[in-house]
C-alpha cells in the first residue's frame, strides 16, 4: 500500500472531480439507450488514470538512495551478508523500499555472450549435459520501513551463494513506495 502525500489526495480530488463533470455531462444526454454505457466506460477510464497517475506520483516523489553498502563472504556457509545504508533523499514519507539484488559471477571466456547468455534449443530439458552452470542468482526483499524525509536506515541480508562463484560483481536495485 502507498503512503499518501498531499499531492497524491489533490490527484485524487482532481480526479473526482472530472468523474463528477463527465457523469453530469452524460447524464443530459437524451439518448437514453447509451447512458449506462457511457457512465460505465467514464468510470473505467477515470479509475485507470487515477491509478496511473497515482503510481508515477509515487515513484517521482518517494525517492530513495543507497548511500552505501558492503559485502562480506562467508566461505563456510556458503553465503554473502550484504549490509548498507538506504537515505530518503525525499521531502515525503516513504512507507517501504524494496532491494533488487543481483550477482553475477564474472567468468573469463572469449566470447562475452556466454557470461549472461547461453543458447539452447527444445531438446536441452531433456538431455542435460550438467556441465553449464548458473552465473547469477537474483533475490529481492523489503529492506526498510517507515522511512522519515532525510533520514537514513541500515539494511543486512544474508544470501546463499554457489562454491563456484568465484569473480563476482553486485548489482543492486532500490525501488520505494
Amino acid at each position: 500500500m502507498i503512503h499518501m502525500t498531499i499531492i497524491h489526495w489533490i490527484v485524487v480530488l482532481v480526479f473526482i472531480l472530472i468523474f463528477a463533470l463527465l457523469a453530469v455531462l452524460v447524464l443530459k444526454d437524451d439518448d437514453s439507450k447509451n447512458r449506462l454505457s457511457m457512465l460505465i466506460a467514464t468510470f473505467v477510464v477515470i479509475i485507470i488514470g487515477a491509478i496511473v497517475s497515482l503510481l508515477i506520483l509515487d515513484k517521482y516523489l518517494k525517492k530513495g538512495k543507497i548511500v552505501n553498502y558492503s559485502t562480506s563472504r562467508n566461505y563456510n556457509s556458503e553465503s554473502v551478508n550484504i549490509t548498507g545504508t538506504i537515505k530518503n533523499m525525499g521531502k515525503f514519507h516513504i512507507a517501504y523500499c524494496e532491494i533488487n539484488i543481483k550477482i553475477i559471477n564474472k567468468v573469463k571466456h572469449n566470447n562475452k555472450k556466454r557470461l549472461y547468455y547461453k543458447t539452447s534449443n527444445s531438446l536441452d530439458s531433456l538431455f542435460k549435459s550438467g556441465k553449464y552452470t548458473k552465473n547469477f542468482i537474483d533475490d529481492s526483499f523489503t529492506a526498510v520501513e517507515d522511512l522519515a524525509p532525510k533520514r537514513t536506515k541500515t539494511f543486512s541480508k544474508t544470501m546463499k551463494i554457489p562454491s563456484h562463484f568465484q569473480n563476482t560483481k553486485y548489482f543492486l536495485h532500490l525501488k520505494c513506495h
